[in-house]
């Protein structure tokens, strides 16, 4: 059984469902550019914690790192923490057609076809990248980082917010914000 196959099995029947945050590596868990190999992954500690307290989010890769390496190789960089709350990779977007006004948006176009793929495009879902340019503008799935300091304290309070309000039920919308 695949991690997404476990994932979905295990999805509360009832209340708030789960929640993808599709993660990028560069600019997010490291700067981008990363010209340090020490600094490389520096901020996955932070999102490991930023996460602990919400067992139901599910982390799926979304890094242009999956152009070179298999799923089994990407998670093996992340701490444990992480590691077990990965549950898929998002398709390259040469790999599907995407509707013509996503074309431009291809990182939200990814997230959106990998939530299609796995029956779940009514759920919600985050995403946490440097790169605005990749979504749709003022696009509320987005939790923006500064490419230089990646996931910091202002985008894990940006996140905890949202998962906050989703796992509570208070709203949708996250504040678009890039620090």
């Amino acid at each position: 059984m695949s991690k997404i196959e476990e994932w979905v099995e295990i999805r509360p029947q009832s209340g708030t469902d789960p929640l993808i945050v599709f993660l990028d590596f560069d600019g997010v868990l490291h700067p981008d550019p990363c010209t340090e190999a020490v600094r490389l992954f520096e901020n996955a500690p932070r999102l490991a914690h930023a996460l602990s307290d919400f067992p139901r989010a599910a982390l799926v890769l979304s890094t242009a790192w999956r152009q070179g390496a298999t799923y089994e190789q990407l998670v093996v960089l992340l701490p444990p923490e992480l590691r077990q709350k990965v549950i898929g990779v998002t398709p390259n977007f040469s790999e599907f057609a995407s509707t013509a006004a996503l074309i431009p948006y291809r990182r939200q176009a990814e997230c959106m076809r990998w939530m299609q793929q796995n029956r779940l495009q009514d759920d919600d879902w985050l995403a946490l990248d440097d790169r605005p340019s990749g979504f749709t503008p003022y696009c509320e799935n987005l939790i923006g980082c500064h490419p230089q300091s990646g996931f910091d304290a202002s985008v894990s309070a940006r996140l905890r917010s949202a998962l906050q309000r989703h796992f509570q039920g208070r709203g949708q919308g996250v504040d678009l914000l890039i620090g």
